[in-house]
């Protein structure tokens, strides 16, 4: 290899030097800047553009510069690859960048490359090539073969695309960066108009490519628009700040359901990276939580609740879908926000515990004072005037009445004494821990061992009534023990089946039997059995409840509740009923 000094080299010269600094100062300094590796890459492209035409122009041999000829070809196809990935992050196109899928940009340049380099057993590219010593320093003077007018026709596109992309950004798009990316166009053109006017034949140097010359300027232009002002790095300051920090889980999907970002808590709930959730369809994310998966893919789905686990402890979690648009309105993407309700569930849950206890103190207090108000009263008179109708009979000397009547006392203050007790016993509230479906439980199987009959009890699966209102839960559990009451004592059943179910916000419970029944069109003789009935409505009343009675003689009877809920008060009912 055989170089000559020649003047023309130092711009080029300068050029490389700075191109070659500006890539090792990203590389050291700020590859933490976002943009920068793209950047840096740029960079040290551009060098090997400028420094393979100083050593091209500098040669006296032909090989020695169609080796440098062949060398700024890696520059030729792949600068164009870089200053678009470098123009894509800045544009809105990032994730191109970021799942690699720019990379399809480079095909068709590796190809060419592949081809310069075996030039001489096709031609294809270029041919017909000697040394031209006209001018003030020897070149290589060459035809250009078919692949080398595609090539420069897609670098070009790629150029242009580029350019574009940062017009619209100045232009076209209200933006803070607008100075920004006013600087970086500034930079991209330095580049890609000397260029044009060189491969149209209208450089104002004739037999020398001024492109080089410019990569110096236009890559401190570009550093400075990305390390003066950030350019890359404003971007994802609100992102970092707020949502990288926030506890609740963030997700952001496309029109396709692919998982396009997750920031730091999300991740942890699905137990997924979220370099490794990207790009993944949300099935596959989300497949350890199917409830969240099914507020992820179905349509119009309203704010709903699941659970998971994270470290080990289970938490409960709320879930809004958003739609996300463009600025023109067109939907391109939903975003997901889940928050963390597990505090907030359990002081609900200890909120209802209180009021259940509440409730259950309250109708042992009305049931009490109804006690002492009604029967207490009652057994307490007729213990008064047994006492003063036996006094006075033992004053007329009459002892066999006198004797009974003693006895009719003895029983009469046993009971009244025995209601009592039973007040002070309603009135202690200071074990009331168990929950519906316990007290349901209980009630039946005292049902069951009084006469002998077995209940069939239908539940939808899941459902525990712990989310039900306290009143309502007392009121229920009520009628269902009044209901069973009177199948006890008038229906001779064989059969009897208490049955619960969830439908349209309502709660909707029946107790049926099989027994004798009655005429609900004629009126009850029974008036115990008709105070039942009217105990029930008034029950059903208080919590706006519907009450259906029907009953055949002979055919037995259906007592069926219907009580409105709200869907937080429903449980965690699935549709599968359970039954014993």
């Amino acid at each position: 290899m055989h170089y000559q000094y020649n003047p023309y080299i130092w711009p080029l010269i300068v050029s490389a030097c700075a191109s070659m600094s500006l890539g090792i100062f990203a590389l050291l300094r700020r590859r933490d800047v976002k943009g920068a590796k793209s950047f840096m890459r740029s960079m040290f492209v551009v060098t090997i553009w400028s420094a393979g035409n100083t050593l091209e122009m500098a040669s006296l041999d032909f090989s020695t510069k169609l080796f440098w000829a062949n060398m700024q070809y890696f520059a030729y196809c792949y600068s164009p690859v870089t200053l678009l990935a470098l123009c894509m992050e800045f544009t809105g196109y990032d994730r191109w960048v970021k799942n690699k899928k720019v990379l399809w940009f480079a095909v068709l340049p590796t190809i060419i490359i592949l081809l310069v380099w075996t030039d001489p057993l096709h031609g294809l590219i270029r041919y017909d090539m000697h040394m031209d010593y006209s001018g003030s320093f020897p070149v290589i003077a060459k035809k250009y073969g078919p692949l080398f007018f595609i090539h420069a026709l897609y670098s070009h596109f790629l150029n242009i695309f580029a350019w574009i992309l940062l017009v619209r950004a100045v232009f076209f798009k209200s933006t803070v960066y607008r100075k920004q990316a006013a600087a970086l166009l500034l930079g991209i053109s330095l580049i890609i108009i000397p260029n044009i006017l060189y491969i149209s034949g209208r450089s104002p140097v004739q037999r020398f490519d001024l492109t080089p010359v410019f990569f110096g300027p236009a890559g401190l232009i570009v550093a400075w628009a990305i390390f003066r002002y950030k350019l890359f790095d404003v971007v994802p300051v609100a992102r970092a700040t707020v949502i990288e920090t926030m506890n609740a889980g963030v997700m952001v999907l496309d029109l396709r359901n692919r998982v396009l970002d997750t920031n730091p808590a999300f991740a942890e709930m699905v137990g997924m990276s979220a370099s490794a959730a990207s790009t993944r369809q949300v099935e596959e994310v989300c497949k350890k939580i199917p409830e969240l998966l099914y507020i992820c893919t179905e349509k119009n789905v309203a704010p709903s609740e699941f659970s998971g686990s994270v470290n080990g402890h289970s938490k409960v979690y709320e879930a809004w879908l958003s739609p996300l648009t463009d600025n023109r309105g067109v939907l391109i993407g939903r975003l997901v926000v889940a928050y963390d309700i597990t505090e907030k569930k359990l002081a609900q849950q200890e909120y209802l515990k209180q009021q259940w206890k509440l409730a259950v103190t309250e109708e042992r207090e009305r049931l009490a004072r109804d006690l002492h108000d009604n029967l207490g009263q009652v057994l307490g008179f007729i213990n008064f005037q047994a006492e003063g109708i036996r006094q006075e009979l033992l004053n007329a000397e009459v002892e066999i009445a006198a004797t009974e009547l003693g006895k009719l006392v003895e029983v009469t203050q046993a009971a009244h004494n025995e209601i009592r007790k039973y007040i002070r016993q309603a009135r202690n509230a200071e074990s009331i821990d168990e929950n519906f479906v316990a007290a349901l439980s209980k009630d039946i199987s005292g049902f069951e061992k009084q006469t002998g009959l077995r209940v069939k009890l239908n539940i939808p699966f899941g459902f525990t009534g712990e989310g039900l209102k306290p009143q309502v839960r007392i009121n229920v559990l009520n009628i269902v023990k009044e209901a069973l009451n009177n199948v006890r004592k008038h229906a001779g059943a064989g059969k009897v089946k208490v049955s619960f179910a969830l439908a349209r916000e309502q709660l909707c419970v029946a107790v049926e039997d099989d027994g004798k029944g009655f005429d609900i069109q004629k009126p009850v003789k029974d008036m115990r059995n008709k105070f039942g009935l009217n105990i029930m409505r008034e029950r059903a009343l208080e919590i706006g409840a519907q009450l259906e009675i029907k009953s055949i003689e002979g055919k037995g009877s259906r007592i069926a509740l219907c009580v409105p809920v709200s869907e937080g008060e429903s449980g965690n009912a699935g549709e599968s009923d359970a039954g014993r």
